[in-house]
Order: structure tokens, then C-alpha cells, then sequence
């Protein structure tokens, strides 16, 4: 009987080993695309930088990722993907797919200036003569 197991237990390891490492590296794993964005774009995801220009990321369902953009005289944009529960009961990312524009440096902003005549008062600003 013992010989017998020992005979059996290398078909084991070879059918059950390879199903091991299955269950624990195939995370739910979900496509991400990346529409609205221009090749000059140099992309980040969870802090590595992508050496290509991907349409799509694939990016585990079960984990939050952080998806960073920027372009040379543009405003940088980062993207939060959450974990949700889908309908199904399984892990999905949210945002679904990720649309970004990015801003050139200085558009987009409001400037306010004030100025005074050489007398300190605004120019425009009505002047209180003390009457009610």
C-alpha cells in the first residue's frame, strides 16, 4: 500500500499544483478603456509608468487603481478607479471607462485684479459723499 502512494503522489502534485496556482493568480480581472486620449498623454497606473499607449487597460476588479495623466504644458488629471459589487456579486471597477481632457496650464482659471488710480480709490467704485 505504501509503494501505491508513493507512486500516486507525483500524478497528484502534477494535477493538483497547476490548480492551485490557478485559484490564487486569477484575480477577476476587468478591461478598462481608455477613450479621449491623445497619444502625447504619458499615462501612469498605480504608480509605474506605461511604456505604451494602450486603448485599454486590463486591472484587477478586486483592488482600487489610480490612473495618473500628464502632457507637457497641460494641467495633470488623476483618475480613481473604486471596487463596486456588480449585479452579479462580483468585483467591478468604477469608473467603467475613463474619458480624460487635459486642460493647458493657465486655461480653465479665473483672474481676478484689482487696481487703484493714483488717488487710492477703485476705479469705478462709487464715492460716499457721507449723505444717507
Amino acid at each position: 500500500m505504501r509503494n501505491r502512494v508513493a507512486r500516486l503522489a507525483p500524478s497528484l502534485l502534477r494535477c493538483a499544483f497547476p490548480a492551485a496556482l490557478l485559484a490564487l493568480g486569477c484575480a477577476a480581472k476587468q478591461q478598462v478603456p481608455l477613450d479621449c486620449i491623445t497619444e502625447e498623454v504619458v499615462v501612469y497606473v498605480d504608480g509605474k509608468l506605461l511604456e505604451e499607449h494602450p486603448d485599454a487597460l486590463q486591472l484587477r476588479a478586486d483592488e482600487p487603481h489610480k490612473i495618473y495623466f500628464k502632457r507637457p504644458g497641460h494641467e495633470p488629471e488623476l483618475v480613481v478607479l473604486d471596487t463596486t459589487t456588480g449585479a452579479d456579486g462580483k468585483p467591478q471597477l468604477s469608473p467603467a471607462n475613463v474619458c480624460i481632457e487635459l486642460v493647458p496650464i493657465g486655461l480653465g482659471r479665473e483672474l481676478t485684479i484689482e487696481a487703484e488710480d493714483g488717488d487710492g480709490a477703485t476705479p469705478g467704485a462709487a464715492e460716499d459723499d457721507g449723505a444717507p
